[in-house]
């Protein structure tokens, strides 16, 4: 009897091993799932990092083209002011200075308007004259002929 409970025993060691194998074997197929999922997740990690390193690249160089744009806006508004303040000196003076010439060349039009209406008034006179001696030439010439 105690050689069948050795056996016994025995068989049931043999069947815990068997059992912890079975275990063994399924832990260590957990543990390489897990190291799989490790190794997947550490790919997933390292390509998160290189895309941020390619998001903080394009942040970079948005800052960069916004520093620029404002430099140029700036670089703008003072040749704008620069050209409102040129405009205000220059043009402004230049206009004025056309609208005193063309009020001067309309005075001297007006000038040159009344002297030709003078001269016309004198040689509407001159013509009057002109016909009133031509009539007194002829009317001695008749009476010159007549005697």
């Amino acid at each position: 009897m105690e050689e069948e409970k050795i056996l016994f025993l025995l068989e049931r060691i043999s069947d815990n091993i068997g059992n912890l194998n079975e275990a063994i074997t399924d832990l260590k197929s957990e543990v390489y799932t897990v190291k799989e999922e490790m190794t997947n997740l550490k790919s997933e990690v390292y390509t998160v990092k290189e895309e941020m390193t390619n998001l903080k690249s394009e942040v970079y160089t948005v800052k960069e083209e916004m520093t620029n744009l404002k430099s140029e806006i700036h670089t703008t508004k003072e040749e704008i002011r620069k050209l409102g303040t040129k405009i205000d000196n220059e043009v402004t003076d230049k206009i004025r200075a056309l609208f005193d010439d063309r009020q001067i060349v309309h005075e001297k039009i007006d000038e040159i308007n009344e002297k030709i209406d003078r001269v016309q008034i004198d040689v509407n006179n001159m013509v009057i004259k002109t016909l009133y001696h031509d009539n007194k030439i002829l009317e001695l010439g008749q009476k010159l002929s007549n005697r």
